[in-house]
């Protein structure tokens, strides 16, 4: 897998994504391996543009550091290991107050593909939609019952409260998280 994805990398710079003067971005994304959280971004950007330019000659934009949320697939895998108590405690621990400023259900939402709203892509993976986390686990049923982006207007979305919920850490962790990297 490593190779194919250091070819994918070549054949993008070759088409012209990553290298100045085009308008074509190539950003990269890193998620830790394991439970520890992410590195500083702007370090390891600079590691992997230095390490991939000299072994490889690929070049790319930006790199973003991304922290695994404890839900879905990681959220099991910490059960199975008995490590989402250490993982929880860790990002609480690591809890950044001026990061919740900076998070993303602060200034975007997601849309479920029937139309229904969520605060941020983790609230739509764990189905708590807008109007409040619903008791069905069925993805079909929430996005057929949820209030649709074309039910609400623009003042109902102003100061309204924000879905939260212990992954919510996650974002506040560090140096933060979003879909743009750290915060």
């Amino acid at each position: 897998m490593y190779q194919e994805s250091v070819d994918a990398l070549i054949l993008l710079n070759k088409l012209g994504y990553g290298k100045p003067d085009t308008g074509l971005q190539l950003n990269l994304v890193f998620n830790p391996v394991g439970y520890g959280l992410p590195p500083q971004q702007e370090s390891l950007e600079h590691d992997y543009k230095k390490e991939l330019a000299k072994r490889f000659g690929i070049v790319f934009n930006r790199l973003f550091t991304i922290t695994n949320m404890p839900i879905k697939r990681f959220e099991h895998a910490l059960i199975r290991d008995g490590e989402l108590d250490i993982y929880m405690g860790k990002l609480m621990s690591a809890h950044y107050g001026e990061n919740v400023e900076s998070v993303m259900c602060k200034s975007l939402v997601s849309i479920g593909w029937q139309g229904s709203v969520y605060d941020c892509d983790f609230n739509q993976m764990l189905l708590m939609p807008l109007e409040g986390k619903t008791e069905s686990r069925d993805e079909h049923e929430v996005e057929f019952r949820g209030r649709k982006l074309w039910d609400w207007v623009p003042a109902d979305l102003v100061g309204r409260e924000i879905q939260t919920g212990r992954h919510c850490f996650g974002c506040t962790a560090g140096a933060g998280s979003s879909c743009t990297g750290s915060l």
